[in-house]
């Protein structure tokens, strides 16, 4: 299926713009370190400062994984569903609040759409693509 030259921007712009969102996100927690690891919700069992250690470290990871257009797809699957365990968790603790909530579900809604499109062209996986059973675009 060929893809217009502005849909194909509008793929990129949306992988930089989420992914620097994230990034963004993800500095801010660190900026305030002590503050989030003592709210931190516990994931599966582990205690608050090796879920916030991981958290951040895959959100970053795979922020950077979406912007460069190297596994698009994975990293934004693996995403929504971090951003579903946190939605998940925080009702179970009954720590859901409307702007937080509604948030996520903004950020799960970009995940899911990037993980229709994939990277698009201007990703650095396509670099890789076997070009004979690529068309013309």
């Amino acid at each position: 299926m060929l893809r217009s030259q502005g849909c194909e921007m509008a793929i990129l712009f949306l992988r930089v713009f989420i992914g620097g969102v994230m990034l963004l996100h993800m500095i801010g927690k660190l900026q305030d370190y002590d503050n989030y690891v003592l709210n931190f919700q516990s994931i599966v069992g582990l205690n608050h400062a090796t879920s916030f250690a991981l958290t951040i470290f895959f959100e970053g990871l795979f922020a950077v994984m979406i912007i460069m257009g190297v596994g698009t797809r994975l990293a934004a699957a693996l995403m929504a569903i971090v951003m579903i365990v946190s939605i998940c968790e925080a009702l179970m603790q009954g720590t859901v609040t409307d702007a937080e909530s509604k948030l996520e579900f903004i950020y799960i809604g970009i995940y899911i759409t990037l993980v229709i499109s994939g990277g698009g062209r201007y990703a650095i996986s396509a670099m890789f693509l076997n070009r004979k059973n690529v068309p013309n675009r």
